[in-house]
């Protein structure tokens, strides 16, 4: 009973772990992000303010001021709402710019901060390269080993937590085997009627035990599978529109259920 109160603390620790409380996190390209495109940039930009407005305003001029800096030429900006960040010179366009992700952060003095994740074209003409930001994370091999698609999504407690709940369950396994042994060693040497009860009975009681450690541990793998497929991660930039689509269709060929994969 000492081992099961033992597993369902640690279970319950893991649940915790696993099912933390909701919160805003800032995601990791607000950090810091920058990426060269054959024709466009991917940068980050903020921008501070009174109101939300005021700081998304004064961030999406400070994408201008970046490329004034690197052409010599002042520029004015249109900017609207939910529209990409029109810039003029002279009545010439000279840069073209989207945002592709934007984070908002309220300041300690009550005014506001917005990162932009912007898009910059290298050339006025040129198109944009297909760029997104999401937490839905396409399918991996990963979710088959413990803990590893939890840590590949930036959510490394869960990943931890599944990690020490498998080796929890397995060292449970190992533990209960080897007591197990010892005990049915110790009754088979023994002629004492009470001494080979004794030890049946806790022999009994280590199988009992592995049987729930082999359950638990096989409940928590299909867990882990689950949730490395289902749940949610970081925010992550995505370049491009490679994907890995999983579908099950019946086909007459193979007389039953096959997969589908579209790259």
């Amino acid at each position: 009973m000492r081992r099961l109160r033992i597993i369902a603390s640690l279970l319950l620790l893991l649940i915790g772990i696993v099912f933390p409380g909701k919160s805003q996190e800032r995601p990791p390209w607000t950090e810091g992000y920058f990426e060269d495109l054959p024709n466009s940039y991917l940068e980050v930009v903020s921008g501070e303010g009174r109101s939300w407005e005021e700081a998304r305003d004064a961030a999406s001029k400070r994408i201008i001021q970046r490329r004034n800096a690197s052409t010599g030429q002042s520029a004015t900006v249109s900017f609207q709402a939910g529209k990409p960040i029109e810039v003029e010179s002279e009545g010439q366009l000279v840069s073209k710019n989207r945002i592709i992700d934007e984070f908002r952060e309220s300041l300690p003095d009550g005014s506001c901060r917005i990162y932009l994740l912007v898009q910059t074209a290298k050339k006025i003409h040129a198109d944009f390269e297909p760029v997104r930001v999401s937490d839905k994370y396409p399918f991996s091999a990963r979710v088959f080993v413990p803990g590893m698609a939890q840590i590949h999504k930036g959510n490394k407690g869960k990943g931890a937590a599944f990690i020490a709940g498998e080796c929890l369950f397995l060292g449970g396994i190992v533990a209960s085997e080897c007591l197990k042994a010892h005990y049915e060693s110790r009754m088979n040497a023994t002629y004492h009627a009470g001494l080979r009860a004794y030890h049946s009975r806790n022999a009994r009681i280590c199988t009992i035990s592995r049987n729930i450690a082999i359950g638990g541990a096989a409940a928590l793998y299909v867990w882990n599978i689950i949730d490395g497929i289902a749940a949610k991660g970081k925010p992550r930039v995505f370049i491009g529109n490679a994907r890995l689509d999983i579908a099950p269709f019946a086909t007459g060929q193979t007389g039953g259920i096959a997969l589908n994969l579209n790259f």
